[in-house]
Parts: structure tokens; C-alpha cells; sequence
């Protein structure tokens, strides 16, 4: 018999779609099935350069969508959709993060998950799926070219020891007991959540759970304000403006990694 849940969960959900719209009802579909669309009531979709076949999907799944006629780029498209959004606790995902974990799982580590973003310095919980992540996944192959037993990347660590330092904490989505390899880094929460210095480990905008005015306030503002080169599509999007001595420097914040929910399956081509 299919488990019905009574209680909502305190968050809202809110999807970031320029075009992909294959990988999107993918998504959906998997958060219909594994239950995330049924014990959370407030739903939305943000659909820059939006088509009737968007605004279709948003509605067949019961997500309310938030249409915009052109490109906002990442920084802009999830700055628009947490304006939009409720105070409280936000689950922000892309298109093409497929829900792997059934409705059981999902709910409980949702709420815990909730419980642990409240904690003082928590900036972010991630629920990209530390056993099944999905490609690509870059920060993942650079810790293992840097922290692999070999001479390779012992060399590195001794000349980029900088560069070694902040990978660290990707080391929970390769090893069962990242303590071991790495002691004194990683804060070991009980039930496959773990929580580390963002000294170590860089902003993900993949599958996140943050606090609706702290995300604007505190992360989306110093984004916009960071001069950067480098950009995609023309646009700024989140990860390259944070990765700086900014959010490195004195343990600015802590990041819970959660066992993990998604993972990342993109079909076909999404557009970017």
C-alpha cells in the first residue's frame, strides 16, 4: 500500500528550467513517484525563455510556474525564483536532478536536513547523492588527481597546497569514512551526514537546501557584486564568484553534506 503523508514539510521547492525539458519532466516524474511533490505544498518552476511546453509540465505536476521572456543565466534565474519563493527553508534544484531515493528516505532526510540548516554558521545542506552523483561532476576528478596515493598528485599537494586544501571536503562523495583520510576536517553528524568548513569545500548550486533570506541576503548579494571574467553564457552563475578567499577565509561557514537524494541525469541537451 502506497504511504500517504499527513504532515508537510517546512520548505518550498523551487526548479530552475531554461529549456531542458526532457530532463525536466524526468525530474518531476521522479519526484512524483518517490513522493518529494506530495508532503511539500509550496512548488515552483522558474522558466526563463518559457514555452507552452514548459508552462504544461509545470501544471501537470502541480508546480507553479514563473515565466520570464528571456535568459536570466543561473545567478539570475535562482534570484528571481527565491524572490518568489516563501521565507523559511528552500530546496533549489536544476532540471535535470532525477530523485533517486524512495518516499521513506526522501522524508526523513528532508527533515533532518531542516533541522540542521537552523544551526548557527549551517550556510548550506547538499542532497546531490554521495553514492550515485551523477557526470559531470568536476570537483570529484580534481580530488582525485590531488589527493590519490600516487607521486602525481603528492607533488601537487606540496606545490598547490592551496588549490589541495579546498578539495578536501569532496572527499565525502568518494569515501565511505572521509574522517579517516582526512582527521579534523569533517564533523561526523550520525546517519550519513557530515558537516565541514566551507575553508574546504566550495558553494554547489546542485540540489541545495538554504535559508530563503540568508541565500539572498548573504550569497546571491555577494555574487552580484564580485567582478568575474569568466562566465557562462555571458551570465554569472553563483559557483565561480564564490570560489574565493572570501568564502574560504576564517571558516566563514559550515556545509552539511546529507547522504543524498539526486542525482544528476541530464537528457539531451537542456540549452547551456
Amino acid at each position: 500500500m502506497k504511504k500517504t503523508f499527513q504532515t508537510k514539510l517546512g520548505l518550498s521547492i523551487g526548479i530552475l528550467s531554461w529549456k531542458g525539458y526532457e530532463s525536466l519532466f524526468n525530474s518531476l516524474k521522479s519526484y512524483e513517484k518517490n513522493g518529494l511533490s506530495d508532503f511539500v505544498k509550496e512548488k515552483f518552476i522558474c522558466l526563463p525563455e518559457y514555452s507552452e511546453e514548459g508552462i504544461k509540465l509545470a501544471k501537470k505536476f502541480k508546480y507553479e510556474p514563473i515565466l520570464v521572456e528571456r535568459n536570466l543565466g543561473i545567478l539570475g534565474g535562482f534570484k528571481l525564483l527565491a524572490e518568489k519563493m516563501p521565507r523559511g527553508p528552500l530546496l533549489l534544484l536544476e532540471n535535470d536532478l532525477e530523485l533517486i531515493e524512495n518516499r521513506d528516505i526522501v522524508f526523513n532526510q528532508l527533515k533532518r536536513s531542516i533541522e540542521l540548516l537552523s544551526l548557527p554558521r549551517v550556510i548550506q545542506v547538499r542532497l546531490r547523492s554521495r553514492k550515485n552523483p551523477g557526470e559531470p561532476f568536476v570537483g570529484l576528478e580534481k580530488y582525485k588527481n590531488y589527493w590519490s596515493s600516487n607521486l602525481i598528485s603528492c607533488a601537487k599537494r606540496i606545490f598547490r597546497p592551496n588549490k589541495a586544501k579546498k578539495l578536501i571536503g569532496t572527499s565525502v562523495y568518494h569515501l565511505n569514512n572521509p574522517e579517516n583520510r582526512h582527521p579534523g576536517i569533517f564533523q561526523d553528524l550520525s546517519n550519513g551526514f557530515y558537516m565541514v568548513s566551507s575553508s574546504f569545500l566550495n558553494w554547489s548550486n546542485l540540489a541545495i537546501l538554504v535559508d530563503r533570506d540568508e541565500y539572498l541576503n548573504t550569497i546571491i548579494k555577494k555574487a552580484e557584486n564580485t567582478i568575474s571574467r569568466k562566465r557562462i553564457n555571458g551570465f554569472k552563475n553563483i559557483e565561480i564568484e564564490l570560489n574565493s578567499n572570501w568564502w574560504r577565509e576564517q571558516d566563514r561557514f559550515d556545509i552539511v553534506i546529507a547522504p543524498g537524494l539526486f542525482s544528476h541525469n541530464r537528457l539531451y541537451d537542456r540549452g547551456y
